[in-house]
C-alpha cells in the first residue's frame, strides 16, 4: 500500500493529467493529480475534500507509467473509492453482478444459445438498462457451451505418458478463459504443448481486479489469498505461471504483493509471465519453435493499458513478426476505454466509447481485417466500436503452427 506521506513526492508537473484518457473527454473527472496526491494533501491538512467524480477513473494506470516521481495516483484514487463503497455498505447490485461474472457465466454456459439470444433481445436489454444499469448499447460477451477446465481434463495430452522435454508450466486461465473465450485458453495450451511443455492447471478463482477496481478491496484480498495459496507450491518449484489476460497477470505481478504484503505473494509474483512475454523469452533463448506456416496478413496491435504498465515491451508484436508474411505493428492509439466492468455501466458508456475513439480511428484507417490484442475486454471494445475482428496473439500463433 502507498504510505500517506507519498503525496509529498508529487511534483505538480501535470504530466499525469496530460496523459489521462478520461480528462480528455470529460471535465467531470478531477484527474489523477488532484484526485490522488492532491486530495491526500488536503486530508492530511484536515481539510474537507470533495470526492465527486473519482469513480470516473478508468483504472488504466497510465498515470503510474508516466509519473516522473514514481507515484501511484490510481492507487490513491482507488483507496478513496474503497472508502466510498464501505460508507454505502458495499457494492450495488449491478456492480456486484459485474464483479462476480463467473456466476452468470456458469449458468449461461449450460444453455449458451438461449443466453446469447436473450442478451440480444430488445426488451431484455431495455430491462437491464433501466433496472440494473447495464447500458443497452453495449454488446454483451457471447457464451459457449461447457467450460475450459472440463475440456482440459479430457483432452488428448501429448505428455501424459512421457516427460515433457521442456518441463512444466502453470496456467491461469481467468474468468473469460474458463467460460467465454475458451478458444483462447485452448490455443494457449496447444502452443505451450507444441513447444514441449506440460501444462498444469491449478484450482483458481477470479484474479479479483474487478472487485478491487470497484472498491471491494476486502473481497479482492480474499481471492488473492486463495490464488496465492493455490499457485505457491508451483512457484516454490520454480515453475513459470502463464497468463493469457494482461489484466490478470498485472494483478498477480503487481497488486497481490501490495495488497497482501507477504513473501508468499511476492514469490508467486516473481514467477508470473504474460504468455507473449514468456514465449518471447523462449525465442531469445533459442528454444521457441518457429515452424510457422506463412500467413499473408496485416495485424495491427492494440496494447492494453494493463500490459503497458508491466514494462515488458511489445512481445506480442515481436512474436507476430516471426511468422512469415505477417506485418505487425503497435497502433499506439491509447486506452480503448473499456476498462473491464466500466464500459458496461450505463452512466459510463459514453465516456468509455469516447476514450476509445482514437483507437477506433487508428484501426479503421488500416486495411487489416483483424486486430491483435492480449486483453479480453479490450478485444470486446474493439469489436464493439469497429467492424474488425479482435484476436489474441496466441490464437494467431496456433494458426501459424497449424494447430487449429
Amino acid at each position: 500500500m502507498i504510505a500517506l506521506e507519498a503525496y509529498d513526492a508529487c511534483l505538480k508537473c501535470n504530466i499525469c493529467e496530460l496523459h489521462c484518457p478520461v480528462m480528455r473527454v470529460t471535465p467531470d473527472f478531477p484527474g489523477p493529480k488532484n484526485g490522488g496526491p492532491g486530495l491526500e494533501r488536503m486530508r492530511a491538512a484536515g481539510k474537507a475534500v470533495d470526492e465527486t467524480g473519482l469513480d470516473l477513473c478508468l483504472g488504466c494506470r497510465t498515470c503510474e507509467v508516466v509519473c516522473p516521481a514514481g507515484l501511484r495516483p490510481a492507487e490513491l484514487i482507488r483507496k478513496a473509492r474503497e472508502e466510498q463503497v464501505k460508507k454505502r455498505g458495499g457494492l450495488s447490485f449491478r456492480d456486484s453482478m459485474l464483479c462476480h461474472s463467473e456466476r452468470m457465466s456458469a449458468m449461461a454456459s449450460l444453455m449458451p444459445g438461449l443466453a446469447n439470444t436473450m442478451l440480444k433481445t430488445g426488451w431484455v436489454r431495455a430491462l437491464m438498462d433501466s433496472a440494473v444499469g447495464i447500458d443497452r448499447r453495449r454488446a454483451m460477451p457471447q457464451y459457449v457451451a461447457g467450460n475450459f477446465r472440463s475440456w482440459f481434463a479430457h483432452r488428448p495430452n501429448p505428455w501424459r505418458d512421457q516427460p515433457a522435454p521442456n518441463g512444466k508450466v502453470v496456467y491461469f486461465h481467468g474468468c473469460s478463459g474458463k467460460y467465454i473465450e475458451q478458444q483462447v485458453a485452448k490455443d494457449a495450451v496447444a502452443v505451450l504443448e507444441h513447444n514441449g511443455f506440460e501444462v498444469i492447471l491449478p484450482e483458481q478463482r477470479c484474479c479479483g481486479l474487478p472487485l478491487m477496481a470497484n472498491g471491494a478491496t476486502d473481497e479482492a484480498m480474499e481471492w488473492a489469498r486463495y490464488n496465492v495459496e493455490q499457485f505457491l507450491p508451483y512457484a516454490r518449484q520454480g515453475l513459470p505461471i502463464i497468463f493469457t489476460s494482461t489484466t490478470c497477470s498485472l494483478m498477480f505481478k503487481d497488486d497481490y504483493p501490495r495488497l497482501l504484503g507477504t513473501p508468499e505473494a511476492r514469490l508467486v509474483a516473481d514467477h508470473c509471465y504474460d504468455i507473449s512475454e514468456f514465449l518471447m523469452i523462449l525465442h531469445q533463448e533459442g528454444k521457441l519453435k518457429t515452424d510457422f506456416r506463412p500467413m499473408d496478413e496485416e495485424l495491427p496491435y492494440h496494447q492494453p493499458c494493463h500490459q503497458a504498465v508491466q514494462g515488458i515491451g511489445l512481445p506480442a508484436v515481436r512474436l507476430m513478426q516471426l511468422i512469415p508474411g505477417v506485418k505487425a505493428w503497435n497502433l499506439d492509439a491509447g486506452c480503448c476505454g473499456m476498462a473491464g466492468t466500466y464500459g458496461f455501466k450505463k452512466e459510463r458508456y459514453d465516456i468509455s466509447t469516447a476514450v476509445g475513439t482514437p483507437m477506433q480511428q487508428a484501426i479503421m484507417a488500416t486495411k487489416a481485417q483483424r486486430v491483435i490484442c492480449d486483453c479480453e475486454t479490450c478485444r470486446w471494445q474493439i469489436e464493439h466500436v469497429t467492424d474488425r475482428k479482435a484476436v489474441h496473439p496466441i490464437s494467431v500463433m496456433a494458426e501459424a503452427y497449424g494447430l487449429k
